[in-house]
């Protein structure tokens, strides 16, 4: 009787032995007969490749001070500015005042807008 006793606890710890082994080997060799994890498919895609890194941009040049431009069109049109402002839209709104001449016969215009095109509209 204890022969088949001692036999069969041979065996479990022969097969204990033998599953931790088993468990350390990579998936995919030829000690588990090629069997991958449930979790790794032989026909799996690769994942997506990794886009490269964005350049590094240089700064933009530094733009003009349109604010002394548009200030300067508009005295040198004989305009006196005394507030110049800038718009949502890219123009510039601004609180002018003019000699009063006779060959002006609209008035002196309190207002002036200056648009992104360069088209000067004036507001009396």
């Amino acid at each position: 009787m204890r022969i088949p006793l001692l036999a069969s606890v041979f065996a479990m710890a022969l097969v204990a032995a033998a599953d931790t082994g088993f468990a350390q080997l990579v998936p995919g060799s030829i000690g588990n007969g090629g069997r991958m994890p449930d979790t790794m498919s032989p026909g799996a895609l690769l994942p997506p490749p990794v886009a490269p890194p964005a350049p590094v941009m240089a700064p933009p040049a530094p733009q003009p001070n349109t604010y002394s431009l548009n200030r300067d069109r508009l005295e040198n049109q004989g305009y006196k500015v005394q507030r110049l402002e800038q718009e949502n839209d890219g123009s510039w709104r601004a609180r002018v005042t003019r000699d009063p001449v006779p060959t002006r016969p609209q008035g002196v215009p309190k207002r002036v807008t200056i648009h992104p095109n360069g088209q000067v509209i004036e507001e009396y």
